[in-house]
């Protein structure tokens, strides 16, 4: 058997703070509040402050603390939200989605869903996107894709949301940048000596982006490409409605040149 002596106490005391280290190291993590109002506003401090990960633990030492109640609810829409504002998409959607299955009547569900779809835009080289400022047409396009997707269920699902009108006007800025993208795609395989990619590329253009300012161009894509290929009807028949949509365009007086970009 052990004989704790006083030459052994420091050794034990050492042994026992070892151990122990883990525990109060995360003690010293926790928040202080006792109600569920002082641990929320404690956690949203903390976020206001930028410091998101412990924010994140405060809103869940409190959903663990106080599982039930409005505080609890709203804990979970900061997790989302401090995810976001970390650029941790897959966190924050998946923070949303729990939320969105979780409580599916709540009165703040809205805002879950557009959480949802700001954080589904954002793809792992936000930072670099953040500082070179590029251009959404540039980013992921099955992430675009699905942001679209999620605003478009939060403005037909709730189409008095407050948030729906910067809904719509993400999901307008999104079809451009979709219409961009595939213009830029185009001019790329024309670029490279790929007629025929282009022109199919052009014609999505034509049939999903009708409305779009990159039509003019993407005829003009489709009669230089029909051109290299050998397919004069198809030439003539773009070449047409290129002359009867833009009458004044600058394509019809010259061979089409792609840009760089």
């Amino acid at each position: 058997m052990f004989k704790l002596t006083l030459r052994s106490v420091p050794a034990v005391l050492a042994l026992v703070c070892v151990l122990g280290l883990t525990a109060c190291g995360s003690s010293g993590d926790r928040l202080k509040g006792e109600t569920p109002q002082a641990l929320f506003d404690e956690a949203k401090e903390l976020q206001n402050a930028g410091s998101y990960e412990r924010a994140i633990k405060g809103f869940e030492q409190l959903e663990g603390t106080f599982p039930y109640g409005r505080h609890a609810q709203q804990a979970q829409l900061e997790i989302a939200y401090t995810y976001y504002k970390m650029l941790e998409s897959a966190s924050a959607v998946a923070a949303a989605d729990r939320f969105i299955k979780q409580y599916p009547n709540h009165a703040n569900v809205d805002y879950a869903y557009y959480l949802k779809g700001l954080a589904t835009q954002i793809s792992e080289d936000s930072f670099l996107n953040i500082i070179y400022e590029r251009d959404i047409a540039d980013l992921d396009q099955t992430a675009v894709r699905e942001s679209f997707d999620v605003f478009r269920e939060l403005v037909t699902r709730f189409p008095d949301s407050r948030y729906a009108p910067d809904a719509r006007a993400r999901m307008a800025k999104i079809v451009d940048a979709l219409a961009r993208h595939e213009l830029k795609v185009a001019r790329y395989y024309l670029r490279r000596g790929a007629p025929l990619a282009a022109a199919n590329r052009a014609q999505g253009i034509l049939k999903n982006h009708s409305d779009s300012p990159f039509v003019e161009e993407a005829l003009a894509i489709m009669v230089s490409s029909y051109e290299q290929l050998g397919l004069p009807t198809l030439k003539t028949d773009a070449e047409r409605v290129l002359r009867q949509n833009y009458p004044q365009s600058a394509y019809l007086s010259g061979k089409y040149q792609p840009p760089e970009r």
